[in-house]
């Protein structure tokens, strides 16, 4: 493994890492004394340490640490909201229609059940806008005789 990194450049990552640091020279304005670098040159060293060996395998660690407290937080998320369904699918207070409603997102959950969604075409669809104008012109001609 690499050499430790700086103070600065810890800092410099956990910027990176910050959701609210939208830019790699905000990360490094917010590690670094660059009140007398211009933006170009703050750019410059951003891009340099955003390159730097030690940075790239800390912001890698950084972002798999993320992705793993995440993951952890939606699965905890997940088993809540279930347990609030059993929860509402055991309370015999509830309503009988809140109770059954439970139990199908716990079905679906389970994958238990497919959601399905068809639509039928009784006519054929015109292909082209000229198609559909005919169609609408002559649909609207319709009904003003009709009258």
């Amino acid at each position: 493994m690499g050499k430790a990194l700086t103070r600065k450049q810890r800092a410099f990552v956990d910027a990176v890492i910050d959701p609210d640091i939208r830019t790699y020279a905000d990360a490094y304005r917010q590690a670094y004394s660059a009140e007398n670098m211009s933006d170009r040159a703050v750019r410059v060293e951003a891009a340099r340490l955003h390159a730097h060996p030690g940075v790239v395998s800390a912001l890698d660690q950084a972002r798999t640490k993320m992705e793993k407290v995440k993951a952890r937080t939606a699965i905890m998320e997940r088993q809540a909201v279930k347990q609030k369904l059993w929860d509402e699918v055991d309370n015999y207070e509830t309503p009988s229609a809140s109770r059954v409603a439970a139990l199908r997102l716990l079905g679906i959950e389970a994958g238990m059940f497919a959601e399905k969604s068809k639509i039928e075409v009784s006519e054929p669809i015109p292909d082209s806008d000229i198609e559909i104008i005919a169609e609408i012109e002559s649909m609207l001609s319709s009904d003003i005789i009709d009258d």
